[in-house]
């Protein structure tokens, strides 16, 4: 496997969030949305997952067309697969970890105002997730020149994942978009599919 150990590494710590989280689930449901709506049939949910896709598809979109790829990297494309799967499952943890921790100082805060305590959350996710990226995945990725607007776009996306953990918990949902922004941008990075369509070749 190509994957660098950095890598490997983060996953361990991002593993051990994820069984936190799990080994305190009704601790966790006491955090989130007090009159949650469960059911994947009404509008709202709907609407919610059609925008988290929209914002995922569209934020993908946005890196491959405007980051500069400096060099290309070498991963096969079992490795772009594990990479995408993995990252996706337990990187999305380690947000939820952080959203659920920054829910917990929000309920502390500002009690029975769930939009701040969602609000705490957010804002402790995009810390955590802003720092992870600049200090961590840009220097362990293939060289490449980051778009600055994606500061902008990724927690823009990351309100509409968040909101559909916090209301709906639909984790499987934002498991999977977290997969395919992981298997379109690595991809990017690591092969030549989207280089004629790249802001390098315009």
């Amino acid at each position: 496997m190509a994957i660098e150990a950095a890598i490997w590494i983060y996953w361990g710590f991002c593993l051990m969030a994820a069984i936190l989280i799990a080994t305190n689930q009704q601790f966790a449901q006491t955090l989130l949305c007090p009159d949650p709506d469960t059911s994947e049939n009404n509008a709202g949910f709907a609407l919610s997952l059609s925008w988290g896709w929209i914002t995922t598809l569209l934020a993908s979109a946005i890196y491959v067309l405007f980051t500069i790829k400096k060099e290309t990297g070498i991963y096969r494309l079992s490795d772009l697969i594990t990479f995408s799967l993995v990252n996706g499952i337990l990187e999305q943890s380690m947000f939820i970890f952080w959203f659920l921790v920054g829910c917990y100082i929000g309920q502390k805060l500002f009690p029975k105002h769930p939009i701040w305590i969602f609000a705490s959350g957010y804002f402790i996710y995009c810390i955590y997730s802003g720092l992870i990226h600049v200090f961590f995945w840009v220097p362990v990725l293939p060289s490449h020149e980051p778009f600055a607007p994606m500061v902008l776009i990724l927690p823009f996306m990351s309100l509409f994942w968040m909101w559909l953990f916090w209301k709906y918990q639909a984790i499987v949902s934002i498991l999977a978009m977290h997969v395919a922004i992981d298997f379109l941008t690595i991809g990017h990075l690591h092969f030549p599919w989207f280089e004629s369509f790249s802001r390098s070749n315009l």
